[in-house]
Parts: structure tokens; C-alpha cells; sequence
């Protein structure tokens, strides 16, 4: 809902590195046009088990040239402001860049 409140596009929920393969990393949301993944890391994701298959997870997205923004509950200290301009960042910086044309890039 940040994310909408401060202008950013609609991101995708759930979003599959490849759409149609189960076994496929996902993120939690995140812009496939932009290919900036992000991923909500509550506290379950500490663990080292855990952390292992998220750098996997991770990794997988970055090899495929995706922009993974990490976000956990300290970034609801400032409103999501710093989560905000780092999407903002990734959006501005992705490949197809379309967000300049949409008129939120300078916000």
C-alpha cells in the first residue's frame, strides 16, 4: 500500500522468476516490465537454514538480471520512506525504464 501511496506503479504479488514453472524461485512482489524483485523478510527468515534459501532465491533472480530489494520490519521505522526511494532507484535504473516516461521518476 506504500508503494501506491506514493505514486509507484501497482506491483505484481507472488511473482515467479519463470510464470507457469512450479519450481520456479518467487518473489513476494515486485515489477516483471522493470524485473525489480522485492521480498518481505519477517522474522522466520533469521535462521541460517532460511537465509541459505533466500541468497538462492536471491541469487536466481540476479543471474537473471532482476534488481532484488530486500525490506524487514526495520524499514517500518521510517514509513518505508528509505524501502520507497531504493524501488524508486531500481525502477529509474531497470533496463526498459519506461517509469521516466510514466512521470512519478522524480518523486
Amino acid at each position: 500500500m506504500s508503494m501506491l501511496d506514493a505514486g509507484l506503479p501497482e506491483p505484481e504479488l507472488q511473482l515467479g522468476l519463470r510464470p507457469g514453472d512450479p519450481r520456479s524461485p518467487s518473489a513476494d512482489l515486485g515489477f516483471r516490465q522493470h524485473r525489480v524483485a522485492l521480498q518481505y523478510d519477517g522474522g522466520h527468515h533469521l535462521s541460517e537454514p532460511q537465509k541459505r534459501i533466500d541468497r538462492r532465491r536471491d541469487k536466481a533472480f540476479e543471474r537473471a538480471g532482476w534488481a532484488v530489494i530486500i525490506v524487514d520490519k526495520t524499514d517500518q521505522d521510517d514509513g518505508f520512506a528509505g524501502a520507497l526511494k531504493r524501488v524508486r532507484h531500481a525502477l529509474r535504473n531497470s533496463a526498459t525504464n519506461p517509469v521516466t516516461a510514466s512521470g512519478f521518476a522524480n518523486t
